[in-house]
């Protein structure tokens, strides 16, 4: 989990009349949220992710589901309210189900830095405060299937390419040329773009990064080379803001 920013309203929240969708609702049960317009925005906010385990919606078995941080039996009057709407994968917005984040608070993306409330021990996500350990029961977190197996996927992506990537610096100090210079750094780009907000699983592959013993020294090299770059150095500075801690 990462925290994420609603620095945006969308048009539909302020061009629609939301007071008689709530009473539809409140009404009808109408599922007044299921607008195309409404799951888009959700999904530009948290770049096309789950906002709790962020794995990335609108793929196979992950669905893309409109959640209620509210949820909006217990609070009907914020069932169309932007601040309320998170995106969610069906695992997560099914593990929550009519949870009361009012009477038992968990994290919330927007609001909540998820760093200070959690920690990750291999790739099991624990809670540091009260806040955590809350949200990591309630979302299941650490159910094998749908979270644990793919962080661990996620992470040994990160550990074999930066193991390549040091195999093509070696390679570049044996016989430098332009090519060869060329495949390395677009490799450690490729590395620290899986590490940015954008990419799914984004706080597991920052933590796993800098954690690394090997990706701190193939920095090194590539700078007493002359082979980091700015543009490297800006992704390294944006994915460390992303990592859990590995203790309390």
């Amino acid at each position: 989990m990462i925290k994420l920013e609603r620095n945006f309203t969308p048009d539909f929240f302020t061009r629609m009349n939301l007071q008689s969708l709530t009473q539809e609702f409140k009404d009808n049960g109408t599922a007044v949220w299921h607008h195309p317009e409404v799951k888009s925005a959700c999904l530009k906010l948290s770049d096309g992710k789950c906002s709790f385990c962020e794995v990335k919606l609108d793929e196979a078995s992950t669905y893309n589901e409109v959640e209620h941080f509210k949820d909006k039996n217990n609070f009907p009057d914020d069932v169309i309210r932007w601040e309320n709407l998170l995106p969610s994968c069906r695992h997560c917005n099914g593990s929550k189900q009519r949870h009361n984040v009012v009477l038992n608070p968990i994290i919330n993306p927007c609001n909540d830095l998820p760093s200070e409330h959690l920690y990750m021990i291999g790739y099991r996500i624990k809670g540091k405060t009260g806040l955590g350990t809350t949200t990591v029961d309630v979302l299941n977190f650490n159910h094998r299937e749908h979270k644990f197996i793919p962080r661990c996927k996620a992470g040994e992506i990160i550990d074999s390419s930066i193991d390549d990537a040091i195999e093509k610096l070696s390679w570049f100090i044996e016989r430098p040329s332009t090519r060869r210079k060329n495949i390395l750094m677009n490799l450690v780009e490729a590395i620290l773009d899986e590490c940015q907000k954008k990419s799914p699983f984004s706080a597991v592959s920052a933590t796993m990064l800098h954690r690394s013993t090997e990706y701190a020294h193939l920095k090194v090299s590539m700078q007493t080379y002359d082979l980091w770059t700015d543009y490297m150095q800006e992704l390294h500075d944006e994915s460390l803001k992303l990592t859990l801690p590995s203790t309390r």
